[in-house]
């Protein structure tokens, strides 16, 4: 892990602990602890007294020790964190469930209201018609390594988890399903992975990133065009 990746995981850590995110002073010392600073050299590049440095840090290893069920140290701290996420990637493979993924999902048949993706006229008329298929797939990014393991031993995609959720989405038709976890435990690259496996299933894929925050009138527009296939509306 880099070192945003480190801060964003301890600061999930105290959250889940305390309720409350990192203050600057934390983050300081968690950051200098990285870079190999000693509390004298923190506490000179953050303005404040060697004490404050000391017992801020002092805070941080027994609320990170109690949450890790480990003796965490300025000396052992990177280490906890990188054995943390190797666990915790690595209990996600066996179950997914245990790192909250959240199946969203009603009736399993139907609406008589709501079309099939494949209409039964349409397969019964034309069955060797093709349907043309509209991907916008530009935002997703590449696909990384999957692991089973903390040894780092690959295996093929994630299947138990890939099949969850690809019988959620073509069987029982689930209208959304939410992979929710920590950072750094693969759900990006699991949902990377199925979209990759089942979007010729559908008429229509996007994959939307927003991470950049735009607007409702924005993220509306660009479906509409999208749908649309840029033609005047």
């Amino acid at each position: 892990m880099n070192l945003k990746e480190v801060l964003k995981f301890a600061d999930e850590i105290i959250f889940a602990k305390t309720g409350q995110h990192l203050d600057d002073l934390q983050k300081a010392v968690l950051r200098g602890t990285l870079q190999r600073e000693t509390y004298k050299e923190i506490a000179k590049d953050f303005d404040c007294s060697e004490s404050s440095v000391r017992n801020a840090g002092s805070e941080l290893w027994r609320l990170l020790s109690e949450e890790l069920g480990e003796k965490v140290r300025k000396s052992n701290f990177h280490s906890a964190m990188e054995r943390l996420q190797v666990s915790i990637v690595s209990h996600f493979a066996q179950d997914s469930a245990q790192i909250g993924l959240v199946n969203y999902c009603g009736e399993a048949k139907h609406p008589p209201d709501t079309p099939n993706s494949h209409p039964p006229n349409q397969e019964t008329s034309n069955p060797k018609q093709t349907p043309t298929l509209h991907q916008d797939l530009s935002e997703m990014p590449e696909l990384g390594n999957f692991y089973d393991s903390p040894n780092g031993d690959s295996f093929a995609s994630r299947t138990p988890q890939l099949e969850t959720l690809t019988t959620w989405i073509l069987q029982q038709r689930c209208r959304l399903i939410a992979l929710t976890g920590i950072s750094g435990i693969g759900k990006t690259t699991l949902a990377a992975q199925l979209v990759q496996q089942i979007k010729d299933e559908f008429q229509y894929v996007i994959w939307c990133n927003l991470e950049s925050s735009p607007t409702l009138t924005e993220f509306q527009d660009q479906l509409i065009q999208f749908f649309s296939l840029s033609q005047k509306i």
